[in-house]
């Protein structure tokens, strides 16, 4: 009830979940995303001697997946950053935020390596996982640290309502930059994870 009741006066979203998870219990949620960074990174480590050199080629499945599963990765990922994309900014005042968002669009992301492998993947992308793991803790412990500025307590936040011609009121909270590096965590870490098992698992079926 306390939460219910506080959340849009004093966290600025209507999605009591979510201002918990990015404003009442931030700290919490800051101790999360590094818990996740730090397991993501100790999979990695692990299995890291098992990752393949560039121009090895190793696919990711056995046989080469079909054709239409190709095709559809391809359409699908645009998707899936467009889907993670409106989760993420809905998420303060409805269903959505930078967890969910982030494994949509890793989902997105890991559906390519499945249907082209993983060198495919490499050579048309430039994203680095454990780059975007550390962006988005730098991110998430910045926003925190930017109300010591305003002389508030760490990770408190604030909120707006700036008016728009022809738009009306734009909710904007500064929880909202605390849930982008969330998201970017997220991101990286299910997708560092994930392809280093795989990986793992593939090298020793074609041991």
């Amino acid at each position: 009830p306390f939460y219910l009741s506080h959340t849009l006066a004093e966290g600025g979203g209507a999605n009591a979940v979510n201002v918990i998870i990015v404003d009442f219990r931030g700290f919490d949620t800051l101790g999360e995303i590094s818990v996740m960074a730090i397991a993501a990174l100790t999979v990695h480590a692990l299995l890291a001697p098992f990752v393949p050199r560039e121009g090895q080629g190793l696919p990711l499945v056995a046989a080469a997946p079909p054709l239409m599963l190709q095709l559809v990765s391809r359409l699908a990922l645009p998707f899936a950053l467009l889907v993670s994309i409106y989760l993420l900014l809905r998420g303060h005042n409805l269903p959505g935020g930078g967890f969910i968002a982030g494994l949509v669009l890793a989902l997105g992301l890991l559906l390519q390596y499945v249907a082209h492998g993983l060198a495919w993947v490499d050579q048309r992308s430039r994203v680095n996982h454990i780059e975007w793991i550390g962006a988005g803790l730098l991110l998430a412990l910045c926003t925190g640290l930017a109300s010591w500025w305003f002389g508030a307590p760490l990770l408190t936040s604030s909120y707006d309502y700036p008016w728009l011609a022809g738009i009306g009121g734009v909710p904007l909270a500064s929880a909202g930059v605390f849930d982008l590096g969330v998201f970017f965590v997220v991101t990286g870490a299910t997708l560092l994870m994930l392809l280093a098992m795989w990986i793992h698992i593939q090298r020793h079926a074609h041991a």
